[in-house]
């Protein structure tokens, strides 16, 4: 039987995908009844999940959609790259990190050939492929389920694996950061991955391009004011640059000097 979270992350998609649907048509294909998805609505939109109106559905653009990996690399690639250059700098030789899956974490690791004695974990295909040549630099991966539409591990197994590391930092890409919710993912398991990769480790640092600034997915990784250090661009709204000075988490902007 579905539970109930998985039933309103299907409902969000379905409303996303379809970009209007009826409540018996949700009800119909949910396999359970009006009311029942009538609460669900009603839950989903109070969370600002998607919007309802005269008994349809609507998706709410301020949620981001997932994009494949080929898509994602298109997107804000010089930002992305200059945001990569700026958090390869908080790396000291000697250290352990944890590398999420994204193409702005693959940035890191495309500058990280002159470091030494580093280990990387990371769940991310082509983050791991990046390192390949960086000699000083041991590659670990989780292990689970392969999601080929983003390159990345996860799943019950990925998050065994960690269970008995410690690391010094995590740098943790996001699909969308709201200042009510914080920080979120598209995906259920890749945000448990997520937490866990933030639970092991000293220091907690997101990177992301500003674009994702008042944007949120489904599944929350971590509060707002659960992390340390943010690396993203100028771009970055006035309001969510003043709430991060005041909870006391370090902003840095890549691409000013």
């Amino acid at each position: 039987m579905t539970s109930t979270v998985e039933r309103r992350s299907q409902i969000v998609q379905i409303v996303n995908t379809q970009g209007s649907i009826r409540v018996e048509a949700l009800a119909q294909l949910c396999s359970v009844s009006s009311v029942t998805i009538r609460s669900d609505l009603s839950y989903l939109e109070k969370q600002g999940y998607l919007l309802r109106s005269h008994g349809f559905a609507l998706p709410n653009n301020r949620i981001m959609h997932e994009l494949s990996i080929k898509e994602k690399r298109s997107q804000h690639a010089d930002v992305k790259s200059l945001i990569g250059q700026a958090a390869v700098k908080q790396i000291q030789n000697g250290q352990s990190i944890i590398l999420d899956s994204g193409t702005t974490t693959k940035e890191i690791a495309a500058n990280m050939q002159h470091l030494n004695d580093v280990v990387v974990m990371t769940s991310g295909l082509d983050v791991a492929m990046e390192l390949v040549s960086a000699d000083g630099v041991q590659v670990r991966m989780p292990g689970g389920i392969l999601r080929k539409n983003a390159l990345s591990f996860s799943g019950i197994s990925a998050e065994k694996s960690l269970e008995n590391y410690f690391f010094d930092k995590v740098f943790l890409g996001v699909d969308g950061y709201d200042l009510k919710v914080g920080i979120t993912t598209h995906n259920e398991q890749e945000a448990n991955l997520n937490r866990l990769m933030c639970d092991i480790s000293t220091q907690i640092i997101v990177v992301t391009d500003s674009s994702k600034f008042g944007k949120r997915s489904f599944h929350v990784i971590r509060e707002f004011s659960g992390i340390d250090m943010l690396i993203t661009d100028s771009g970055i709204p006035q309001e969510y640059l003043q709430a991060f000075q005041d909870q006391g988490v370090e902003v840095i902007l890549a691409d000013t000097k």
